[in-house]
């Protein structure tokens, strides 16, 4: 896999993953009896945030590898973790080895 590509990959993981921390945050917050404002909108910012990141290195990745960009930013952006998985597992299966014939 080449260099940018991989690194792509890696920031939109991390990204994803700030996101899921985000979530369980927000959601463990607020089923608290009384929870606090604040932490409430900083994990909600959090969520934002790191979900906008994330759409934003997945279609840096599909313009590095050449992809039509209008159908994978509806796979992205709309249906986000159904068309993340799609992408990364496309991303993650191919090689850079040519293949033997």
């Amino acid at each position: 896999m080449r260099s940018d590509i991989k690194s792509g990959v890696e920031y939109a993981v991390i990204t994803l993953l700030v996101a899921g921390l985000c979530l369980w945050q927000l959601i463990s917050g607020a089923n608290e009896p009384d929870p606090p404002a604040a932490k409430i909108a900083v994990m909600g910012l959090g969520l934002l945030v790191a979900g906008a990141m994330h759409c934003v290195f997945m279609l840096q990745l599909v313009r590095r590898t050449g992809r039509a960009f209008v159908p994978w930013f509806i796979a992205v952006v709309v249906l986000m973790p159904l068309g993340t998985a799609v992408l990364l597992a496309l991303l993650l299966s191919e090689s850079d080895t040519p293949s033997e014939n």
